[in-house]
């Protein structure tokens, strides 16, 4: 009996690479689900032990007194003090930031939080406030605020060195909120010598030692700025206000340097708004109304100056990618199959088919369990030598030769080569990828040109 032995064959080839599709599919939302733990993992220490930080460089809050009318119960008018206050930033500041990044100290089973420990330092000089608008100052409330995000990361309360003597910070009363910042300060009330220097104005420097996780916003406060941050950590990203003029990132250091003269401006507008902890979360975390209908246009910009540390493998995104390439590699497989039974005369079964596919879905699996516990690279090695190694031996038997064999061998070894190349080429994933087309197709064109596809259509089964 004759029949359309290849448009079988080539309908068969498709069912079992569909098949295969739902089974990455499947597989693909294992490893979401073991993000999602991860996610949680980091979700939990954030909040039993460090959240990532944000800090706002120290000014000044001066309140004053105005004269106003005010309401009574009966509605009646009368005149009474109302207390206001004005936020004066510092007129020129130097800040830098000395990181030192780790994924080992947080964990809990085989998840991992990135996190830091950061030496911070500034000097800066705060003028002489000028009173053209003849305002009733109230010095003896005056005081110096510093909110930090999360204050468990301190291993003590900052001093800040005011024209050569020591202040410390201490926190404010009610500044701590659950969305809020830690606000600390130091008030005039209980140092009364500082009056002078807030009026005259007065050089100060200040060094601290802060904890967090996975990021840290800095957001200045000072006319003029100039802020460097470096660190042990090759896999920085930049966000926030402005971005840095000035960055590198080699081996496993990076370094990077802002200069700004409009933000700190900026940011006391939004402090000035703010009487609580908990404002402060608000204004410099708010995200853009999509509703609006004209959103502000910087509603979704980050304040301050952001780095975050990314995992520099992140396991889960690097099997996910793996995942998507996998299609392209069974039909690669499937492809050579299909020419060696055209060119070699030499049936093989779909049930052989689909154990091959089968021992490659299993190399996904085996990819994500591994790189749980070991490094991503050393992973992928195990389970292409493993899955390999399988196809290798068993299509021995299927083709009838250790020659073929080996020749699949070495082809399946390249594609998984080539793939973790794809994985490994961050932003030329693409360029490499249509390179790589172009060549399966044009060695695919050069092993087929001698073949009589009509003659090869009708085959006796």
């Amino acid at each position: 009996m004759r029949r359309n032995f290849i448009h079988l064959k080539i309908g068969a080839i498709l069912f079992l690479i569909l098949i295969f599709y739902l089974g990455l599919l499947f597989i693909s939302g294992l490893v979401n689900e073991r993000q999602r733990y991860q996610q949680q993992v980091i979700k939990d220490i954030a909040n039993e032990q460090i959240r990532p930080q944000q800090v706002i460089a120290p000014y000044l809050k001066l309140p004053y007194q105005v004269q106003t009318t005010c309401t009574n119960e009966n509605k009646e008018n009368y005149q009474c003090n109302e207390i206001r206050f004005i936020t004066v930033g510092a007129e020129n500041s130097d800040w830098t930031a000395a990181f030192k990044v780790s994924d080992s100290t947080y964990k809990r089973t085989i998840y991992k939080a990135i996190s830091y420990q950061n030496h911070m330092t500034a000097q800066g000089i705060f003028k002489s406030l000028s009173n053209e608008s003849q305002r009733s100052y109230l010095w003896d409330q005056a005081e110096i605020v510093f909110p930090i995000q999360d204050a468990r990361g301190l291993n003590a309360k900052p001093n800040l060195n005011i024209d050569g003597k020591a202040y410390k910070f201490d926190f404010a009363e009610q500044s701590q909120s659950q969305r809020g910042f830690d606000v600390m300060h130091i008030t005039t009330k209980q140092y009364p010598e500082l009056i002078q220097k807030l009026q005259q104005g007065f050089k100060f420097n200040l060094q601290f030692e802060l904890e967090g996780l996975s990021e840290f916003t800095f957001i200045p406060t000072s006319y003029e700025m100039t802020y460097q941050a470096k660190g042990n950590w090759g896999d920085a990203k930049y966000d926030g206000q402005s971005l840095p003029f000035k960055k590198s990132s080699q081996q496993q250091q990076f370094q990077a340097d802002w200069k700004n003269i409009a933000l700190g401006k900026r940011n006391l507008d939004q402090l000035s708004m703010c009487e609580n902890s908990e404002c402060f979360y608000q204004q410099f975390n708010s995200q853009p109304d999509a509703s609006a209908a004209y959103p502000y246009p910087n509603a979704a910009t980050k304040s301050g100056l952001s780095i975050q540390f990314l995992d520099q493998v992140n396991i889960y995104t690097q099997t996910d990618r793996a995942i998507k390439y996998g299609i392209m590699v069974i039909i690669i497989t499937f492809g050579c199959f299909f020419l060696f039974e055209v060119l070699k005369n030499l049936k093989i079964h779909p049930v052989q088919y689909t154990l091959v596919a089968m021992a490659q879905g299993v190399f996904f699996v085996l990819l994500l369990s591994i790189s749980e516990y070991y490094s991503f690279s050393l992973a992928y090695l195990i389970a292409a030598i493993a899955c390999v190694g399988l196809i290798t031996w068993y299509l021995y038997f299927v083709v009838k030769g250790l020659k073929a064999a080996i020749l699949f061998g070495i082809l399946l070894s390249v594609l998984y080569g080539m793939m973790y190349l794809l994985l490994q080429s961050s932003g030329k994933t693409f360029l490499f990828g249509s390179i790589l087309s172009f060549v399966l197709i044009a060695c695919v064109m050069f092993v087929t040109r001698h073949v009589n596809w009509y003659q090869s259509e009708q085959q006796t089964v």
